[in-house]
């Protein structure tokens, strides 16, 4: 699944790729796509499953790239860009991608006791995993008090969060953009049929003792980031994003712990109780479940720079900070973006490329803050687990994709101002051991297992460069 297990790891330390042989790693099949890849391949019996902006999941044999399968997710016109199949333009010439934050999958598929999870624009599959076949569909809803909204052709939810299979349910969270009318939230369905178990409202409106008396419609309770699980203590946790650019109270902006029986609350972390220069600092990367010793803990970076370490088994309802290490100022496109990989004593992440508009040069969300820049550095980063403190940094790595660790070896893949590539690293120095050139950006977690790698590519403004990626130790 995306992140590897549960906890969101990030991390195969069964893999063949070591720091001595990872240069000797070669491309040995692509399969190219319609359009751009962001999401993670997820590799299980020997298939790699993955989708794209071109509205198709795809199942392939690992060892030769072979297409077993396809699936087409329903159309959805209101994600720009529309698929060609659905009836939009070819990438190339299609002007409205450069405002896209993502095409209609950018889920990473979750595969469990043969069965395939996956999200595509505002519907989560399931799928059987030896063909393919549909098992059970299910429309999140934007505004769920109306009656139908399953078949509101207008209704913005996307699902960029990755599915997370545990106790017979699927957690999932989901964003509707800022669109006013609509809100987002977290949710868990039944994993057989595809019922909802639970939701949790993340923009509620509360009464003058605090209880939930439902919720606003005005855009806001949305969730980029995919949910990790304590399965000893049932326990799954997830950012939130800010609310019309504020962290509006009582849950944007946040990281919130929930019982994944019956979603109850049991903490919620504010890194501020708002945000008055509107810097967009969401949590939209993945949070990691954390044990250092006896202590536990849950990891999760921030748009605001920050890499933050909580007390997971906390009882104060504002939970509790056991370290916070800011390593660059963040903003609209800089920060955490992507989940940290880690391997048991340190955390590895990229940083994204900064704040504002690095071409236009406009936008800066406090320009009387001197770290507050267009591209921001150092962009590679190895914290250590038990106090924050940093191991290594590197320039030029700015990504918005997850990071993922091979046996001593990070893999990071590079998106904006550098070429497209997949760097790795030494886990210990920090040592760039190889830099595998790209045909387009890379988005996706690289998956490492045995001998081989696996990594997705293209270009968000006009599907260049877009393909699933096999490489090979010799």
């Amino acid at each position: 699944m995306y992140g590897r297990d549960l906890r969101h790891s990030f991390s195969n330390s069964n893999s063949r790729i070591t720091p001595e042989n990872v240069s000797r790693l070669k491309l040995v099949w692509t399969f190219p796509t319609g359009d751009a890849v962001s999401a993670s391949p997820t590799v299980a019996d020997g298939v790699v499953y993955v989708g794209s902006w071109d509205g198709f999941f795809y199942a392939l044999q690992a060892r030769t790239g072979k297409l077993r399968w396809t699936f087409q997710a329903d159309c959805d016109t209101a994600i720009i860009p529309v698929p060609v199949v659905c009836g939009g333009p070819l990438p190339s010439q299609d002007p409205n991608r450069f405002f896209s934050d993502g095409g209609v999958i950018t889920s990473s598929a979750a595969v469990v006791d043969g069965k395939v999870y996956f999200a595509a624009g505002k519907t989560i599959y399931s799928l059987s995993a030896a063909d393919g076949s549909l098992r059970w569909k299910r429309v999140i809803c934007g505004n769920p008090d109306v009656l139908n909204c399953a078949s509101d052709v207008n209704d913005p939810i996307k699902i960029f969060s990755s599915p997370a299979v545990f106790g017979g349910s699927v957690f999932i969270g989901y964003t509707a953009d800022g669109n006013v009318g609509f809100r987002g939230g977290f949710m868990a369905l039944d994993a057989e049929t595809g019922k909802t178990r639970w939701r949790f409202e993340l923009d509620p409106k509360l009464d003058a003792k605090g209880n939930i008396v439902g919720a606003f419609n005005r855009g806001c309770g949305n969730v980029w980031s995919s949910p990790a699980i304590d399965t000893e203590h049932q326990l799954v946790f997830f950012g939130t994003a800010d609310c019309n650019g504020d962290a509006l109270p009582p849950y944007s902006e946040s990281v919130i712990a929930l019982d994944t029986e019956r979603g109850a609350l049991r903490w919620v972390f504010r890194p501020r109780e708002s945000d008055p220069h509107l810097c967009d600092f969401d949590f939209g990367a993945s949070p990691n479940v954390i044990d250092i010793g006896r202590a536990n803990f849950v990891g999760i970076g921030s748009k605001d720079g920050t890499y933050y370490l909580l007390q997971r088994l906390t009882h104060h309802p504002k939970g509790q900070v056991a370290w916070a290490k800011n390593v660059v100022f963040g903003g609209m496109s800089g920060g955490f973006f992507g989940a940290a990989a880690f391997d048991g004593t340190h955390i590895f992440s990229a940083t994204g490329i900064g704040d504002g508009n690095p071409f236009t040069r406009t936008g800066l969300c406090d320009p009387s803050n001197p770290r507050d820049t267009f591209i921001q550095e150092p962009s590679m980063h190895a914290l250590t687990a038990v106090d924050g403190g940093i191991l290594w940094q590197q320039g030029f790595n700015h990504s918005f994709a997850a990071t993922s660790l091979a046996d001593g070896v990070v893999f990071s893949g590079l998106v904006g101002i550098e070429p497209p590539a997949l760097n790795a690293y030494n886990a210990r120095s920090g040592h760039l051991l190889a830099s595998f050139s790209m045909p387009g950006s890379v988005n996706s977690a690289a998956t490492p297992v045995g001998k081989m790698l696996f990594v997705t590519s293209g270009n968000s403004s006009d599907g260049s460069g877009s393909a699933i990626h096999a490489f090979m130790l010799p």
